[in-house]
């Protein structure tokens, strides 16, 4: 992501190259970094069949934050697939966090309506879409991993909800004040180019 050799993060970092151990949420140091490039990896499947988007209902956030609250309800970890983060939490505005669960290929724990943890990508947008709406860097980053999943994974159009629109899901996620067309329209113009 930041076009630096591995030996030289463990060698700043004074981690072994061979076998670091390494920590959720531990920062390293990134020497000479190149600024940052988002480096979504695909992995071939038949099992992505739909992307739920969803919003934390929180006004910060990010993926360890929620791993934490995961863990806290019993759950396996952070939920989701992907977080895009607001700017809270040390993370930039936009950012998109590859979570443990994408890494790993491991189902989702994000919507258990229709069985969707089984099939369906989660993304979490940082924020509470019941009273505020997405950035605009959110929305682009949105648009940008939908539109790259979508392809790759070959998902149509109509396979692309609200957490709230799955059949048997009784929420308002991802907030009353998601913008739905704005994001449709983005969304078909990356498609078609």
């Amino acid at each position: 992501m930041y076009d630096v050799p591995a030996e030289e993060v463990a060698r700043a970092n004074t981690l072994t190259v061979r076998d670091p151990v390494l920590r959720k949420g531990q920062r390293l140091f990134i020497p000479d970094a190149a600024p940052l490039i988002p480096v979504i990896t695909l992995y071939p499947s038949e099992k992505w069949q739909y992307i739920i988007i969803h919003h934390s209902a929180t006004d910060e956030g990010n993926a360890l934050f929620f791993d934490k609250a995961h863990l806290r309800k019993g759950w396996d970890g952070v939920g989701y697939h992907f977080v895009i983060d607001n700017g809270t939490k040390g993370k930039r505005d936009g950012q998109i966090e590859v979570s443990p669960r994408w890494l790993k290929n491991m189902r989702g724990s994000h919507c258990r309506a229709d069985g969707m943890n089984y099939r369906a990508i989660g993304i979490c947008l940082v924020g509470n879409f019941s009273k505020d709406q997405p950035t605009p860097r959110q929305m682009q980053a949105l648009v940008d991993l939908t539109a790259k999943l979508m392809k790759y994974y070959h998902i149509s159009r109509s396979r692309v909800m609200g957490h709230g629109q799955v059949r048997g899901a009784s929420t308002e996620c991802p907030g009353t004040r998601f913008p739905w067309g704005e994001f449709n329209r983005r969304l078909n113009a990356d498609l078609r180019s």
